[in-house]
């Protein structure tokens, strides 16, 4: 079983400046585990902690084991004035037997793959080109809560989460989705409307994931929704009834994405 330290919050030293997170801890831990992890131990990043020296870091790492290998980027660097390169890792720990891999940049289509290039994906819309970078899909988690109830009337209900708080956000409009339900395992069709709907009732920002060919009570459930790929942008519509006429062309361009995504014609991201 894996063992789990819960981190106190994280400082965001420049909020104003930082977009947000690609994952939750959550969900990181979850796609560590699956990776073959055994154990993840978080450490709490602080202003204390940016003051250390590489030295006072590494006595609080061997504090918690042993440690055999050491995987960093190859520019990486921690500790106060960056001074804990890769280089400077290993002199530290070669008297402990660890040996410390820094590993080399990838690119991906020419242009290289960091967490700036895929948060810049997300903000733009991009799901597609972010999921492959990732090599999973960005997701969104939250609990459903009562909307205006619009969709239901029009006949596309839809699931109402609110936006993560910390979490980078996806730009606005429709999108070819999945959604799965509390823990259960099943990749529900869904299309996703993330906005503060324009063309009905503008307010709060939401995110309103209308799954195909469902019919249940999802309130107070937890919801997963997997971004494919972004349709089109928010659009204010002169009636509703314009509304509708475009909600039936999404959903049948959501079905013949995800179609195409299960035959492997669209995405091998997972």
């Amino acid at each position: 079983m894996a063992i789990t330290f819960e981190p106190l919050p994280v400082e965001i030293f420049r909020p104003e400046a930082f977009p947000g997170r690609i994952l939750t801890s959550h969900r990181r831990r979850e796609l560590l585990q699956h990776y073959g992890a055994e154990s993840v131990v978080e450490l709490q990043f602080s202003r204390k902690m940016a003051q250390e020296t590489a030295a006072e870091f590494v006595d609080e790492l061997m504090a918690i084991g042993p440690i055999l290998e050491l995987w960093v980027g190859e520019d990486f660097a921690l500790g106060h004035n960056r001074e804990g390169t890769p280089a400077r890792l290993q002199e530290l720990l070669s008297g402990h037997g660890t040996i410390v891999h820094a590993v080399p940049r990838i690119s991906w289509d020419r242009r290289e793959v960091s967490s700036s290039a895929i948060r810049t994906h997300i903000m733009l819309g991009a799901a597609k080109e972010a999921s492959i970078i990732m090599g999973h899909r960005f997701q969104v988690e939250g609990k459903v809560v009562h909307g205006a109830q619009l969709g239901r009337q029009i006949g596309f209900p839809t699931a109402n989460v609110a936006p993560p708080q910390g979490i980078v956000a996806l730009h606005d409009g429709i999108y070819a989705s999945y959604a799965s339900v509390d823990d259960e395992p099943v990749l529900r069709p869904a299309m996703t409307y993330i906005g503060t709907r324009p063309a009905v009732n503008t307010g709060e920002r939401m995110i309103e994931t209308h799954l195909l060919d469902f019919d249940g009570d999802l309130y107070g459930r937890t919801l997963v929704t997997s971004f494919v790929t972004h349709l089109r942008p928010d659009s204010d519509f002169p009636d509703v009834q314009a509304l509708i006429e475009q909600l039936g062309h999404d959903e049948r361009a959501t079905r013949t994405i995800l179609e195409m995504d299960l035959a492997g014609e669209f995405i091998g991201a997972v």
